[in-house]
């Protein structure tokens, strides 16, 4: 099958390169080589990163494919919740500029993508309820927990077929007993059509599929809520506390590796505050876990012993070849950071109060600036929002972001840090390179008032 195979490829387990970090579906968290251009000047520079620009600020316009950090547009097609998971209802990606409605009436719950709140936030009575106070076994976890964790497949277009095709699989926690389910974006990342399995709660033999709608989805993060409607309430997971937890404290992972339904792994947490999926200034930080995870664990619960849940399993590092290897390091977004990017997902359809420049951009490293005489690495600008504040500032297409308030930015990321400390409206100053007429660059500086960004 065409797509990102969720329980394919997986390589026996490993992957190319040691010292490199992949998600839990074998994708690299971070890919691609900085640009080799030529000694052409302008022209030459800008060819060799124009095809692989990555979002810094807002997004419109900008239709590019998700690379290097993993921060590009997402499409997010809206999906009925009714239970015919093999019907073609006619969907299509949508971009930033034009957003396709379904052609199935949307349920009421539903984020409209434009922004527009039609439902209530997360409620905050399902967060460390008091119920989940006695210390459990594993056996006793699993009983407790094993129907909050869902299979989630992800179906999408493929050319010569008249209907969506299976193309992979992962896991999602429902939070709520009126359906919303907590996944990763790369989980739900160019589905036509996503569904979820859930095991009849009389008999558990018997499952359901039902179609669901995608909510919101942030790749910065890599969080996404979808939402399945039925008449039955769902059984829900109880989302913890992650600022409690402690390097060696016993954890369970619940999940769908390789599509085996309701697999318990149980470990400790090894670290906190581990870097995110994406890299990003935005991203949410990880907690560090030495259960098993594998493909198709995307998406699944870290569970503290109490049944709290406490990450949404994200990514693993893995290796092949070589004298070293890496065994049992894997990744989960802490829940505490995830809470709001939550809330924001199921009330806008995106996250709120994030500031941005409000432009497109390419990481230049400091061997490719220096050959332009430009002393530092920095962000080549490959677009500007006009609708932005930034279009008035002076800044251009073409010009290389070196610093931010003084500090030294060579990376998207790094930029992101930096900007993430301000607020929505403050102004930050931009040193910068820009070619004159001979090609020659010359440091600049540019006073931007951030935006808001708004990253689907």
């Amino acid at each position: 099958m065409n797509g990102n195979n969720f329980d394919s490829g997986y390589n026996n387990g490993y992957s190319q390169n040691y010292n490199q970090s992949y998600d839990v579906n074998n994708n690299p968290v971070q890919t691609g080589t900085p640009p080799q251009p030529k000694k052409e000047g302008k022209a030459g520079f800008v060819a060799g990163i124009i095809a692989t620009a990555l979002v810094v600020g807002g997004v419109a316009g900008f239709a590019g494919s998700v690379i290097g950090n993993n921060l590009g547009t997402v499409s997010l097609p809206t999906i009925s919740g009714s239970e015919t998971p093999g019907e073609d209802n006619g969907n299509t990606s949508s971009s930033e500029e034009e957003k396709t409605e379904s052609s199935i009436p949307k349920p009421e719950t539903t984020i409209d993508l434009s922004g527009a709140p039609v439902t209530r936030p997360l409620d905050e009575e399902k967060i460390n309820d008091a119920t989940n106070s006695h210390l459990l076994n594993a056996e006793e976890l699993y009983a407790k927990v094993k129907d909050t964790v869902v299979l989630l497949y992800n179906y999408q277009d493929v050319q010569g077929y008249d209907e969506p095709v299976l193309s992979g699989s992962a896991s999602g926690v429902v939070f709520t007993a009126d359906g919303y389910i907590i996944t990763n974006a790369h989980v739900v990342a160019n589905a036509t059509k996503m569904t979820a399995v859930v095991y009849d709660y009389e008999n558990d033999e018997i499952t359901h599929e039902y179609e669901a709608t995608i909510i919101g989805s942030d790749t910065s993060t890599d969080l996404a809520v979808i939402k399945v409607n039925r008449d039955e309430p769902f059984k829900y997971a109880l989302l913890g506390n992650s600022e409690t937890v402690r390097v060696g404290q016993d954890i369970c992972v619940l999940g769908n590796p390789k599509s085996l339904v309701s697999t318990l792994t149980k470990g400790i947490v090894s670290g906190l505050n581990r870097a995110s999926y994406s890299g990003s200034g935005y991203g949410c930080s990880s907690i560090q876990i030495d259960a098993a995870i594998n493909s198709g664990n995307s998406g699944g619960g870290l569970f503290d012993m109490y049944g709290n849940v406490i990450g949404i399993i994200d990514y693993k590092m893995v290796s092949t070849g070589g004298t070293t290897s890496v065994e049992n390091i894997g990744f989960a977004i802490s829940i505490d950071e995830a809470k709001p990017v939550i809330n924001d997902l199921m009330v806008h359809g995106y996250v709120t109060n994030r500031p941005g420049l409000g432009i497109n951009g390419q990481d230049i490293s400091e061997y490719n600036a220096q050959r332009e005489g430009i002393p530092y690495a920095g962000v080549y600008v490959t677009y500007i929002a006009e609708d932005k504040p930034v279009a008035k500032s002076g800044l251009r297409e073409g010009d290389v972001i070196t610093a931010v308030d003084g500090v030294l930015t060579p990376t998207i990321n790094s930029i992101q840090t930096e900007v993430v400390k301000h607020n929505v409206g403050d102004t930050v100053e931009l040193t910068i390179y820009r070619a004159g007429i001979t090609g020659k660059y010359k440091e600049m500086k540019v006073t931007v008032e951030l935006s808001e960004l708004n990253l689907q």
